[in-house]
């Protein structure tokens, strides 16, 4: 019963030990591996006995998961939005007799002493490492104030964590002309000379075709039948899509919405602290076959990753995340979030009308590392619950891989779309405003919400 508790207590704790990501819950599945080491045999003597403890090893503890970012300008800026920081987690194991909350919030417990480290990255060309780039030591404070990344408080010792940062000199190589090329991440220890490391390719800097950031095709039509069409260019080494998107509104309380009718404030202004929410809906995975995965760095069109999203499907996913009111006498009062009115010649391919920015589009594209490490650790539905463990560390524990992570905000929907939010079939029980242009903005709720 002890080991199970310690274990339990490993996998549920394990959040809290490394920086922010979408990715954490990978590393839960990693410190199943990991706790199997810490208790490889149980050996009972003849006088029963139990002795959970294994002799210790330095199993070192690796992770880096390279984003090269986005081969489009999202942004406007100017640029492509290409991303050059990019860090690695080395950390150790361990194991002893005593309780493990105190193990865990002790510092050479679970990091090792930096000057003992040569971390390192390396080209890897036709299969022969080329030039080897040692990695740069970046600690907590510097985490915080220049990369906005930190380690939440927890069981695990928070103070003075730190990274390992892919040098100037290095970060430019990952958006690469070349997609035959891959890096290979080692951690020398200088006291017992091993060295671990792992060798992953790089996906490719995803590439919209549709959306884009402006005009026409930014805009979301959800009302008379259109569905909204997602086109990405084949990422060369790209073996799964992940997409998600992400509907923004502001939620007001019958007291505040009545103040502001009260007091002719323009809807919504009187707000409370958690007015702002969403609800994110995850649309299904799409593999690439083998003419995506390999495609060039210009892929004909008939190799784009296409995903159809039909407006009855959105409109039922919202329908059962937002609570439904009484349409006569309702506790909330919802709006999209960002709303404005555009004039024609404002951007081109928009029409004068309403339009509500409440969209975020989010999709990352995995290499075949990573897809496999998904695969290998999602939940089994069959009757064998056991499955292969998955790690591409040579000479201790994690994983490296690689993929491009591509977000665009603030997409718009266009008035129809909105309308039928408002009171089509499907979500006029949500209650969200409806916006009319009458001599002005006219925002109006419930049974005012009806078409001409």
């Amino acid at each position: 019963m002890e080991v199970e508790k310690k274990q339990e207590f490993l996998i549920n704790s394990l959040n809290k030990l490394f920086v922010n990501s979408n990715l954490q819950k990978l590393y839960i599945c990693v410190m199943k591996k990991i706790f199997s080491i810490f208790i490889l045999f149980v050996f009972i003597s003849c006088d029963n006995e139990l002795d959970i403890n294994d002799e210790w090893q330095d199993i070192p503890v690796l992770y880096a998961i390279l984003n090269s970012g986005v081969g489009d300008d999202i942004d406007l800026d100017g640029q492509d939005d290409l991303n050059y920081n990019h860090f690695v987690r080395v950390q150790k194991s361990f194991l002893g007799t005593g309780s493990a909350y105190d193990y865990a919030s002790i510092s050479d417990s679970i990091y090792y002493n930096p000057e003992d480290l040569v971390v390192f990255l390396q080209l890897v060309k036709d299969g022969v490492p080329q030039t080897e780039f040692e990695l740069d030591l970046v600690v907590d404070s510097v985490l915080r104030e220049d990369y906005d990344l930190f380690k939440e408080d927890g069981v695990f010792y928070d103070s003075n964590h730190y990274l390992y940062k892919f040098p100037s000199l290095a970060s430019d190589l990952i958006p690469f002309d070349d997609e035959m090329r891959e890096f290979k991440i080692s951690v020398l220890n200088k006291l017992s000379g091993d060295t671990a490391f792992a060798q992953t390719n790089i996906v490719r800097p995803m590439r919209l075709t549709q959306p884009r950031s402006t005009g026409g095709t930014s805009i979301i039509q959800w009302g008379n039948g259109y569905g909204f069409n997602i086109k990405i260019k084949a990422s060369t080494n790209a073996k799964m899509y992940a997409t998600s998107l992400r509907f923004n509104y502001i939620e007001q309380s019958k007291d505040d919405y009545l103040y502001d009718v009260a007091q002719g404030n323009p809807l919504p202004t009187t707000l409370s602290d958690d007015a702002f929410k969403y609800v994110e809906w995850t649309l299904s995975d799409v593999l690439a076959n083998d003419n995506q995965l390999n495609a060039s760095a210009n892929p004909p069109a008939g190799s784009s990753i296409n995903l159809l999203v039909s407006p009855g499907t959105f409109f039922e996913f919202i329908q059962t995340q937002i609570s439904e009111q009484d349409i006569s006498n309702p506790d909330f009062y919802r709006y999209p979030l960002n709303s404005v009115w555009m004039n024609s010649g404002d951007e081109t391919g928009v029409i004068s009308g309403m339009y509500h920015g409440c969209i975020d589009l989010n999709i990352t594209a995995v290499n075949s590392e990573l897809y496999t490490y998904l695969q290998a650790n999602a939940p089994t539905t069959g009757l064998n619950q056991e499955r292969p463990g998955y790690n591409n560390i040579v000479n201790g524990i994690g994983h490296v891989s690689s993929r491009s992570v591509l977000n665009m905000n603030n997409l718009r929907i266009n008035q129809s779309t909105m309308d039928s939010i408002s009171f089509g079939e499907i979500t006029q029980n949500l209650n969200f405003a409806c916006y009319k242009n009458i001599n002005g903005i006219v925002i109006d709720f419930g049974f005012d919400c009806q078409e001409d």
